[in-house]
């Protein structure tokens, strides 16, 4: 491959030079310190959505060591191609194909969010192809919450609920009961927020194309065998750290971080957390002991960290009205309450239906609410915070519980 040598900023707006393979096309920039680098490059890969501009400070610093390849494969980032027959694991041998036309040696992908499947399913798939791995906000996991929110966020799309399927998406990514510790400005909730209203038809298709690519896969059947660096966001919600250490616990030689005070965004909230880690890890030197803005979590806590990840408190009024329009009104009784979901109990029919259910409490607005299990006697459910004024109420809430919560007497049952 051929480097460009005058980085700037500017030039990730530009049209990206295109590989032809088969039918695909791929998107990609490169950029060195010389044109014919003959040193292992460094491959990122964004959320599905995630443009190569957003990597403008990670690219400046990673060029003083390294060569640095941004790639959209089809459906991804800048290229539109559409690809509903291609699979995760289809578009991860996309990328070793790319490796092979190119004639590169062997990578060190960065994988971010749905960037995360891809890389961790291409070093996998691809050991000789790649050197060093790194991943953040992890994929593809298939916890049933997770997926739960995400068929609901297609079949909003489907019905056209654009502005509901925006609040959903944007709660889950940007976790609103931490936006203090995390940084994140309103004004850039705002900003994500416009963007998902707004999605073109095309877009929708992405969208609908990626979130279905993440329901179908069925899971790793075998994992990397290079070093691998796992960074996972303290508040994440929608990729939860101890699903990273899970996956970290399967890989040959892994590390795993936790960084403070971010979320599903880890790398745009605490940058610099994040960058005291990339060096390090892709010079292949020891990662520091003792790092701002993170814990080295040691192998012997991957497997015990909580998968509760929130505080759920008996709330003050446990009488609330379950309605569905097919099922009726039926009496309940919520015993635990948080931001992202609960558990209640009650009469409850043989067969729950998924979608439809309003939950009444008596202090707070109507509520949507996505069933995760139940019994004749219990159901255990998720918020799909499709509703602004109910979110905000829950997030006011869930706060100010926080604030008060004893952590000995949070329990660790019903992971959502």
């Amino acid at each position: 491959m051929r480097y460009r040598t005058d980085y700037s900023p500017a030039l990730l707006n530009e049209p990206s030079q295109q590989l032809q393979l088969g039918n695909w096309h791929l998107h990609y920039q490169a950029y060195a310190t010389r044109a014919d680098d003959p040193r292992h490059p460094v491959l990122l890969l964004g959320g599905a959505f995630q443009c190569f501009r957003s990597f403008a400070s990670e690219v400046e610093e990673l060029l003083a060591d390294h060569p640095v390849i941004l790639l959209d494969l089809p459906c991804q980032g800048g290229n539109l191609q559409l690809a509903p027959e291609l699979g995760l694991e289809a578009l991860a041998d996309l990328i070793a194909d790319f490796v092979v036309e190119q004639n590169l040696p062997p990578l060190m992908p960065i994988g971010l969010s749905y960037g995360s499947a891809l890389a961790g399913l291409f070093a996998a798939r691809h050991p000789q192809h790649c050197s060093r791995l790194l991943l953040a906000g992890i994929t593809a996991f298939g916890r049933r919450g997770a997926r739960v929110l995400l068929e609901e966020s297609l079949a909003l799309l489907a019905e056209g609920r654009c502005a509901e399927f925006a609040h959903g998406a944007v709660t889950g990514l940007l976790n609103p009961t931490r936006s203090q510790e995390t940084g994140v400005a309103p004004v850039f909730r705002k900003a994500l927020l416009r963007q998902l209203q707004r999605l073109s038809a095309t877009e929708i298709e992405r969208y609908r194309q990626n979130s279905q690519r993440l329901l179908d896969f069925s899971g790793f059947t075998q994992h990397p065998i290079c070093p691998t660096l796992v960074l996972a966001g303290e508040y994440d919600h929608f990729t939860q750290p101890w699903e990273h250490t899970l996956f970290a616990s399967s890989c040959a030689a892994a590390e795993c971080a936790l960084i403070h005070n971010a979320d599903h965004l880890a790398n745009f909230e605490q940058r610099n957390a994040c960058a005291s880690l990339y060096t390090p890890f892709l010079r292949a030197e020891p990662l520091p002991l003792i790092s701002p803005g993170s814990t080295h979590l040691p192998r012997s806590q991957w497997l015990q960290l909580e998968k509760r990840h929130e505080p759920r408190n008996a709330p003050r009024h446990s009488r609330a009205r379950l309605h569905h329009a097919e099922v009726g009104e039926l009496i309940v009784d919520v015993s635990e309450l948080g931001f992202f979901g609960g558990l209640l109990h009650g009469d409850l029919p043989s067969h729950v239906p998924q979608r439809g259910w309003q939950l009444q409490m008596v202090d707070l607005p109507t509520l949507a609410i996505l069933p995760l299990r139940s019994s004749s006697s219990e159901l255990a459910w998720v918020f799909p915070h499709t509703d602004a004024a109910g979110s905000a109420a829950l997030a006011e809430r869930a706060v100010g519980a926080t604030l008060v919560a004893n952590p000995a007497n949070e329990k660790a049952s019903l992971a959502s």
